[in-house]
């Protein structure tokens, strides 16, 4: 299959508001202590793993033939704030921990609530990319 490329542009002003316009949606990131209008980038960071996992058991259970009557996922992250205060740390400057859990309302024993979720996390993208090192280069103009 081909790779697709996935792109987003965003554009900050003065303000510490970041927009992007993706398809017909704008997206908002803010701080809480600025104009708070929108999440910061950690929890959109966040909500983007929840979000692909819960978009990738639609298509696990679709897969399976398996009935999902309500799929929500909590993630709950630790923060080294030292790092991303600029700070020296032998922590990661991001999170050091994430945990996930998903709460699946089907007709599934425990084990098999585990192997469901187990099989989404293998397909998802997001999870992915958190466990395995993805190339990420930056340059200015």
């Amino acid at each position: 299959m081909a790779d697709k490329i996935v792109e987003v542009n965003t554009t900050m002003g003065e303000s510490w508001k970041v927009t992007a316009q993706i398809r017909e949606h704008t997206l908002i990131i803010d701080q809480p202590t600025a104009g708070n209008e929108g999440a910061n980038p950690l929890e959109t960071f966040l909500f983007s793993l929840a979000g692909c996992i819960s978009a990738i058991a639609k298509m696990v259970a679709r897969d399976k033939k398996i009935h999902i009557r309500q799929f929500d996922v909590q993630v709950k992250a630790v923060l080294n704030t030292a790092g991303l205060s600029g700070l020296q740390t032998d922590d990661p400057v991001g999170f050091k921990q994430i945990d996930l859990i998903a709460t699946i309302d089907a007709d599934l024993d425990e084990q098999q609530k585990q192997d469901f979720l187990d099989a989404v996390c293998h397909r998802c993208p997001v999870h992915d990319n958190l466990l395995k090192p993805t190339l990420v280069t930056h340059s200015a103009n």
